[in-house]
């Protein structure tokens, strides 16, 4: 009985933990927004996110980034532009 009622409550406490949430489920669009925002020097407010494929722990959006089209991943809790992520997958499968 005990040993159930730990595992559960420690299933709540790490659910209920957001670098847990985004790590599995994809981060905010807010904070995608801000971290292309800095790379690419471009006001938040001319980023739009255009298409988003999610699935646990990984993503891929599509962005229109000051007229410009983008495609970022997320890879775990990792977020870059797509030729660089492509780049350094393809280096670790050598």
């Amino acid at each position: 009985m005990k040993k159930s009622f730990l595992i559960g409550s420690l299933s709540i406490v790490l659910l209920n933990c957001g670098a847990v949430n985004r790590t599995a489920f994809g981060m905010t669009e807010s904070k995608l927004i801000q971290t292309v925002s800095v790379e690419q020097g471009c006001p938040k407010e001319n980023i739009k996110i255009l298409d988003k494929v999610k699935s646990t722990g990984n993503a891929t959006y599509s962005l229109d980034v000051c007229g410009k089209r983008m495609v970022y991943k997320q890879i775990g809790s990792v977020l870059m532009e797509a030729s660089k992520a492509d780049n350094i997958t393809n280096g670790m499968s050598k």
